[in-house]
């Protein structure tokens, strides 16, 4: 999900034309009631259009400019948590601060690696993976030590509700850019899933 929310590149295209990319969300997502598979089958028709990594690496990138970055009628689903907080939120307010704080507490920089607020998406899901990467140590000596406290706390508390009406503001994409929306679905349900731990 961050190589998604991070924009398309080739490799990640080349993965999904070979039909692997998405491979590991059909194992992770058995939550009956959500119906992953009709969603993962959604992306996969979409994903089979096209016949290069290429091809559908211009798609994908033209969908992302125009949903993320650069629209002449506005950015209605912007990657960053912050615009979430109110009404015509700006960037970089509350969310941008405590992500900030967060990572000074972990000893984590972002500053020198990427030019992003740190309230974007990828960058909480890099996040979100740091903490659920942490949880896992020691999970040999404890196997009932899945998901830290900590984890399934950002994932409930932080993600999750500005991650749900990022995808509810999407659904409404009909057209052809309707890989995102579809990404974003599969997001929720691995954050309900974390949160649920």
């Amino acid at each position: 999900m961050c190589r998604v929310f991070w924009g398309p590149d080739l490799e990640s295209c080349r993965h999904m034309i070979e039909g692997n990319f998405f491979q590991s969300f059909e194992i992770t997502l058995t939550i009956p009631e959500a119906k992953p598979s009709v969603i993962l089958d959604n992306i996969n028709s979409i994903i089979n259009r096209f016949d290069t990594p290429q091809s559908l690496f211009h798609h994908l990138n033209e969908c992302y400019v125009r949903l993320f970055v650069n629209n002449k009628e506005g950015i209605t689903t912007p990657l960053y948590q912050s615009c979430y907080e109110f009404e015509n939120a700006p960037m970089m307010g509350e969310s941008a601060i405590k992500m900030n704080k967060r990572f000074k507490s972990k000893g984590l920089s972002m500053e020198n690696r990427v030019h992003e607020p740190p309230d974007h998406l990828a960058i909480e899901l890099e996040y979100l993976f740091f903490l659920l990467q942490d949880s896992s140590v020691g999970l040999n000596d404890n196997p009932d030590k899945f998901v830290s406290n900590e984890a399934v706390s950002f994932a409930a508390e932080t993600m999750l509700p500005w991650v749900t009406v990022f995808n509810q503001r999407l659904k409404p994409v009909i057209d052809d850019c309707r890989f995102y929306s579809l990404a974003s679905g599969i997001l929720v349900l691995l954050l309900s899933l974390i949160s649920d731990k």
